[in-house]
């Protein structure tokens, strides 16, 4: 591709979608119980198709149509977006919503009852929706990182309002937006590692763990920090979404997460042929990530 900022926009959303049809059939299992997953495959606790996603691609394509409707973050139209995935399975994979929480499908709930913006209040969420979503909001205010950072931190709290969830949409904000703009791993690796909110200590030290120190786990926090583990580790898109999505566990976010940096690093251009040939909305998803970047918010 001719603009290689652009390549890093799409690569972004359609590497969230690669990571997350990559880990998807393995979500739920203890790391090293299964092959090395290298390619997609069929099944898994949702019984998906090869090259299907979850809940965070579709989420994620719920985030940008609001954003591109609305041209920024508005929690009501988001909610509606989202409470039309949930129940009507619209922007979903395959018609119906699968990978849904149990505290985000309570949060969906509890707006659909009342109607209200802060439903999320009711419900105590670290989870690691609040970034799986994200590249959207980077992209399109790429040009402004302030503006980035808070409307990560307003789409989180939409289904989540823990403290260490919200640091983690704003971190993550921050670091994809180093990435779209520069392309370089070891500019994002050195940012996380300089965070200062008390909640980010483990992405801080990322760097010097071993593979047995990272969790998969899904929190926020430990997602932010495996992607960034992976990342320090690996020197290709694919090297960086094969090792997160066998770390187990919440593998399909964990791949979700890690595709978002790969891709705005290394670009759609690098993301292996075979994969999108067999991604399932890669067209929709491309021509989301290209509207974003140009319809793009700065001031």
């Amino acid at each position: 591709m001719s603009d290689p900022m652009l390549d890093r926009s799409i690569g972004a959303l359609l590497g969230l979608a690669v990571g997350d049809a990559l880990g998807a059939p393995f979500e739920g299992l203890d790391r090293d119980s299964y092959p090395r997953a290298l390619d997609f495959a069929a099944g898994g606790m949702h019984g998906i198709e090869p090259g299907a996603w979850t809940d965070d691609t579709a989420m994620a394509i719920c985030l940008a149509e609001s954003l591109l409707a609305e041209r920024r973050i508005e929690e009501r139209d988001l909610l509606e977006r989202f409470l039309r995935w949930y129940r009507a399975g619209e922007n979903s994979a395959s018609g119906r919503a699968i990978g849904v929480s149990p505290k985000t499908r309570a949060t969906l709930e509890a707006f659909e009852r009342s109607r209200r913006i802060d439903a999320a209040a009711e419900v105590d969420n670290a989870g690691n929706g609040a970034i799986m979503r994200l590249a959207p909001v980077a992209i399109y205010f790429r040009e402004d990182p302030t503006e980035a950072r808070r409307s990560a931190a307003r789409q989180a709290r939409v289904t989540h309002t823990s403290r260490e969830a919200l640091a983690a949409a704003e971190l993550f904000a921050d670091l994809l937006v180093a990435a779209l703009r520069t392309g370089d791993p070891e500019a994002v690796s050195r940012a996380a590692a300089s965070a200062a909110h008390p909640d980010l200590a483990a992405v801080r030290d990322h760097r010097g763990k071993t593979r047995e120190q990272i969790s998969s786990a899904p929190r926020a926090v430990d997602t932010l920090e495996a992607a960034l583990w992976c990342l320090h580790r690996a020197d290709s898109f694919e090297a960086v979404v094969v090792e997160a999505v066998n770390l187990g566990g919440d593998s399909d976010t964990l791949g979700a997460v890690a595709g978002q940096f790969a891709g705005a690093i290394f670009g759609a251009s690098a993301i292996p042929q075979r994969w999108l040939t067999t991604l399932l909305s890669r067209e929709r998803l491309a021509g989301l990530a290209n509207r974003l970047h140009t319809e793009g918010w700065a001031r």
